[in-house]
């Protein structure tokens, strides 16, 4: 039944629901039915009632709901009545309460702001007072001295003022750091002053003395230096501070003390309260201290400041005196003394021979020595060893001396070149290169020759001995002094070459140094003395010689090269460049000085007036005087520059040469007047015949005593000298080899040539000479003599114009004349 009814009335529960197509397939009866309708008639009835209840409920609660808001608005009404009241009551935004209000909200505000700024101003003042007479307690410490407590009160004030939130970034915050940073300077800096006020340093020229100050501040007790250290510690500033005390000590007492030649300890009392360290200046003294007591002074002087410093440092040499030491002194300022000691005692000291070096050697460990000891001073680890400055001199020593060596060659080249005595030097027989020879100029420095050198001067005497010995003789002349000395530096320096234990470093570099010492004199030479050179021609041929000579060695040293030199091609190259340099020089600048002399020696035969008219009048008693005025000065210029050069200033062929030149400018210049005149009377042609053969007695000149051609008379090769392509050419023979029987004959029977061999000398060096003696006797000839001697070739020196012109000028125009020189042109068809 009740399955029925709830599928006719659709209960809500889907859950409980009876399933429809199941009760629609079941089957009802009658009575069933019945009961089915009886009991809804009844559940309707049910609730309708309900309904009715709940309608009737709801009725009344939406009176009472009527009623409450009937009250309610009443209510409403009543407080919009008070609102408008108060509304009235309150009046508008400006002058009403509300205004009042607002302005009273907006002064509170302002006065809570106020009261924090008040007390934010107050927190301030409250801590910079405190600054403030923190900052009055520093200075006032600072003033007694007590620069310890004032160093930590300061610290202590620059700690709460980097925490002071309160001032901030302001400006306040930025005086008073500034005035804690003046405060650190200024306690820094007196204590820097203190500690150097402790030890007193005096200097004169015969003393140097430390002292402990009387007047310093708890001295006695040990305390005042102590508190020094302290506030530079408590500011950070001890590393500046014994910084700056180790060079100020160093300065004012070490560096004077080491100035001096000569120290020597006067006062060194091991009692402090005799307060006085003592060394003895000799700034005039003939001999220098040794190593070992510069050494001791040094250490001494550092362990009395130490104990000046700190009175209760121990005086003995002690592991707890190291670790004192430690705290004082600066590695930097320890490492300057080192250097200086250094520079004093090794480096001013570098030897330029072995010989020296090896006593020089024996001072090293002194040095090393005392270096251990100067840098236990500064705390240095022993693993810093390498980078000490004498350890590092010490095992450069070797190469120190070849720098030293080299330098000191390059010195003595330039005080060679600048040497303006112009001393010379003889060389007293022929020099011929030979390994005794070269022993002789490194003898000269102290230290014998190599075996490596020896080895190479053999070899290049036998390959000279096949064939080109005379590369090897120079012959006797005179050179300078300086030259001389020159070389011989110059084969000391090869020598040492070969001594080196470092063959491709010091090798090249003294042999470059032994080359160069020749460049660097040869470029100063010339550059020095230009003027003197010009002006003097002594001083000219002596040059000229020197550069011979030098190109002769220069030659000579290449020909060691190659046994010497790790790279032979490059050192033989330079080396024959350098011979050829001295070679074009020399020959270069004597050459000028022919041109110069003869051009000057020409103008004195007719570049005046007085000269051109005494040709041209020559039988006038006026123009006689001033021939043989002219020939004096011609004759006496000749004299003097034959003398500048005569040897064995040069060697007897260089002599004849170069007389040859100067003579024929004389006879160019007698031909060229003679020549010009377009009229020549009987009487002029005499006198300039007689003037002619006067001038031709030049050739007198070639007369040389026998004692100066006998050193001459066996040679007969000169040295040799570079040619352009580095290959040795021989100069001229001294002396004709076709002449030496009738030379040597001379010499055994008379003190000076004939006059006859004069001549010979003066015809083969003069070229001129035969024409000015044929001009003399074409003056005083007739046209007949003049055409035979023409025919015969003895006048073919002169030009047919030549011939015409002295024709035209000594003969009157006549027929005949006219035929002559027309037979003379047919003779030169």
């Amino acid at each position: 039944m009740d399955v029925y009814i709830q599928h006719l009335t659709g209960g809500s529960n889907s859950d409980t629901r009876p399933d429809s197509g199941a009760v629609l397939q079941s089957t009802l009866d009658i009575a069933t039915v019945t009961e089915l309708s009886r009991e809804l008639g009844r559940r309707l009835d049910t609730s309708k009632e309900a309904i009715l209840r709940t309608l009737c409920e709801n009725d009344r609660v939406y009176e009472r709901a009527i009623a409450e808001a009937d009250k309610a608005q009443l209510e409403i009404s009543e407080l919009l009545r008070g609102v408008d009241d108060m509304q009235a009551l309150l009046g508008d935004e400006r002058s009403g309460i509300h205004a009042r209000l607002v302005n009273a909200t907006e002064n509170e505000t302002r006065l809570r702001v106020q009261l924090q700024d008040n007390s934010a101003v107050l927190a301030c003042l409250r801590l910079l007072a405190r600054l403030n007479a923190s900052l009055y307690s520093m200075d006032a410490l600072i003033r007694e001295g007590r620069l310890d407590q004032a160093a930590e009160m300061l610290v202590s004030l620059e700690r709460e003022l980097s925490t002071a939130t309160i001032i901030g970034s302001t400006r306040i915050s930025d005086v008073l750091a500034n005035r804690v940073e003046l405060a650190k300077e200024g306690i820094r800096h007196n204590a820097i002053t203190a500690l150097q006020e402790v030890l007193v340093v005096r200097v004169d020229d015969g003393l140097a003395q430390l002292s402990v100050s009387t007047g310093t501040r708890k001295l006695e007790q040990g305390s005042y230096t102590q508190s020094l250290f302290a506030a530079l510690d408590a500011l950070g500033a001890q590393d500046e501070a014994l910084a700056a005390y180790s060079a100020h000590f160093v300065k004012s007492f070490i560096s004077p003390v080491l100035a001096s030649p000569a120290i020597s300890l006067a006062t060194h009392s091991a009692d402090m309260s005799t307060r006085r360290f003592e060394v003895r200046r000799d700034g005039l003294a003939t001999h220098v201290s040794s190593t070992a007591d510069v050494c001791a002074i040094v250490v001494d002087a550092f362990v009395f400041a130490n104990q000046a410093l700190l009175p209760d440092y121990p005086a003995s040499d002690s592991s707890e005196k190291a670790g004192r030491l430690a705290s004082l002194w600066a590695p930097e300022s320890i490492s300057t003394v080192a250097k200086m000691v250094v520079e004093r005692c090794l480096l001013r000291s570098i030897p330029t021979t072995r010989h020296e070096l090896e006593e020089l050697r024996r001072t090293t460990d002194v040095l090393l020595e005392f270096e251990s000891r100067l840098f236990a001073l500064g705390s240095v680890s022993a693993s810093d060893i390498s980078n000490r400055p004498i350890h590092t001199a010490v095992s450069r020593l070797d190469d120190l001396f070849i720098e030293r060596r080299c330098d000191h060659a390059q010195s003595r080249a330039r005080e060679l070149a600048e040497d303006t005595s112009f001393a010379l030097f003889e060389l007293e027989r022929h020099e011929v290169w030979s390994l005794d020879f070269v022993r002789e100029k490194v003898g000269d420095s102290g230290c014998g020759i190599s075996p490596l050198l020896a080895e190479a001067c053999e070899k290049a005497v036998a390959s000279a001995s096949g064939g080109a010995s005379a590369d090897l003789v120079y012959p006797k002349c005179s050179i300078s002094r300086s030259m001389h000395r020159l070389v011989s530096e110059a084969y000391a320096l090869v020598n040492e070459a070969t001594l080196s234990s470092d063959v491709s470093a010091s090798s090249c570099l003294l042999l470059g140094s032994a080359r160069q010492t020749f460049d660097l004199y040869g470029a100063l030479y010339l550059t020095l003395h230009r003027a003197q050179l010009t002006k003097i021609p002594a001083l000219a041929w002596q040059f000229f010689n020197d550069c011979m000579y030098a190109s002769h060695h220069a030659g000579t040293i290449a020909q060691l090269i190659p046994s010497l030199s790790p790279t032979p091609s490059e050192g033989n190259e330079a080396w024959l460049e350098t011979a050829r340099h001295f070679f074009g020089v020399g020959s270069a600048h004597i050459a000028d000085l022919v041109v110069r002399e003869s051009r000057e020696l020409g103008a004195l035969i007719g570049n005046s007036s007085s000269s051109r008219d005494a040709f041209y009048n020559a039988a006038s008693d006026a123009a006689k005087e001033q021939l043989e005025k002219s020939r004096k000065q011609v004759r006496l210029a000749v004299t003097q520059l034959a003398r500048a050069m005569q040897p064995p200033v040069v060697t007897p062929r260089i002599y004849y040469q170069t007389l040859g030149h100067y003579i024929d400018a004389v006879f160019a210049a007698t031909i060229e007047m003679v020549a010009g005149i377009r009229d020549i009377g009987v009487d002029d042609s005499q006198v300039l015949s007689d003037h002619c053969r006067s001038i031709c007695s030049l050739s007198d000149l070639f007369r040389l005593d026998s004692h100066i051609l006998a050193p001459y008379q066996n040679l007969l090769m000169a040295a040799n000298a570079p040619g352009e392509h580095g290959v040795s050419v021989e100069l001229d023979e001294l002396l004709d080899s076709d002449s030496e029987a009738e030379l040597h004959q001379s010499l055994e029977g008379r003190d000076v040539q004939s006059s006859v061999q004069s001549a010979r000398l003066a015809k083969e060096h003069c070229k001129l000479s035969s024409k000015l003696a044929q001009l003399a006797d074409i003056l005083l000839i007739s046209r007949a003599d003049i055409l035979a001697r023409r025919r015969a070739g003895l006048l073919a020196q002169f030009t047919a114009d030549e011939l015409i012109g002295l024709i035209r000028a000594l003969f009157s125009d006549t027929n005949e004349r006219a035929q002559d020189i027309d037979t003379l042109r047919s003779l030169d068809q």
